[in-house]
Order: structure tokens, then C-alpha cells, then sequence
């Protein structure tokens, strides 16, 4: 999806409006204009124009639905981790070891889809994590309470 050039959609704007600024009254048909040819293509043409710019921003609002419906808020005291990767990277497998190592600590551990992926042992894991080999890069991001006030609360 391409971004929504203002500034080019504002210049055509002021080249029609000068388009409209040059036309001349018909006299010998009061109550209308003449318009060129030239004229009444560049309408069609910024009609066209405007329907695309309509067709993109409405794919781009479904795109921000979709991300926004997807999104997963924490809940008061709630720790939300995320593992993401590509397939077949050992993303199953470092979860695995997180839940594992949250239990033994004494911490509970749910899924958002119910259960773990595969149920596999503390030593299924750790061999699917060394034959993967991944690199684990953690980041950590605070969520402003405002935006997790009324759920889940």
C-alpha cells in the first residue's frame, strides 16, 4: 500500500480550481459553462484519482481493524510474553523452556490457545533447541495503565 500523497492531491486541487477559474460563461446558453475537452478529462481523471485514493484508505482502515482486533491487552497483573519467528526457528521450543522454567518457580503459566503447541518434556525441548539453535533477543514493553484500564479487569 502506497502512502496518500497530500501535498500532490492539494496541488491537483488548485490546477482545477484554475481550470475552473478560466472557464467561460456561455452566452448563448445562459446558466452554463463551457468546459475543453481538455477540461473534461482532467475531471474524469481526478474523479478516477479520487476513487483509488478512497479504495486505499478504506484497505488501509480493514488493515488497522484487523491489527487492532488481533491485539492482546494484558490484564492487571498479567505478564504477557510473546514468541515470534519465522517456522521451523525453535519459537515452540523457547516457550516451551518459559513455561517450564515459570512453573518450577512457582509462577502460572496459561496459553492463549488453550494449551502448549505440543506437549512435549522439559528434555523435548531442549533438544529441539539445540538442534535450532536460536538467538533469543528480548524486549520489554510497558503498557500506560490507561490503555489497560476495562480489560479484563
Amino acid at each position: 500500500m502506497s502512502n496518500i500523497d497530500k501535498h500532490a492531491l492539494n496541488q491537483e486541487k488548485i490546477e482545477w480550481l484554475n481550470k475552473l477559474a478560466d472557464m467561460e460563461y456561455c452566452k448563448s446558453n445562459p446558466g452554463h459553462w463551457l468546459m475543453s475537452l481538455k477540461d473534461t478529462n482532467m475531471l474524469a481523471q481526478l474523479a478516477l484519482h479520487s476513487q483509488a485514493l478512497l479504495d486505499e484508505l478504506e484497505a488501509a482502515e480493514n488493515r488497522i481493524a484487523e491489527l487492532e482486533a488481533r491485539e492482546v491487552k494484558p490484564v492487571k497483573g498479567e505478564v504477557l510474553v510473546t514468541v515470534s519467528g519465522f517456522t521451523g526457528c525453535g519459537k515452540s521450543a523457547i516457550a516451551g523452556e518459559i513455561e517450564i522454567a515459570m512453573k518450577a518457580i512457582g509462577v502460572p503459566v496459561t496459553w492463549s490457545n488453550g494449551d502448549a503447541e505440543k506437549r512435549m518434556t522439559g528434555a523435548d525441548w531442549l533438544t529441539a533447541i539445540e538442534m535450532y539453535k536460536p538467538t533469543v533477543r528480548i524486549i520489554e514493553v510497558n503498557v500506560p495503565r490507561a490503555a489497560a484500564a476495562g480489560k479484563g479487569e
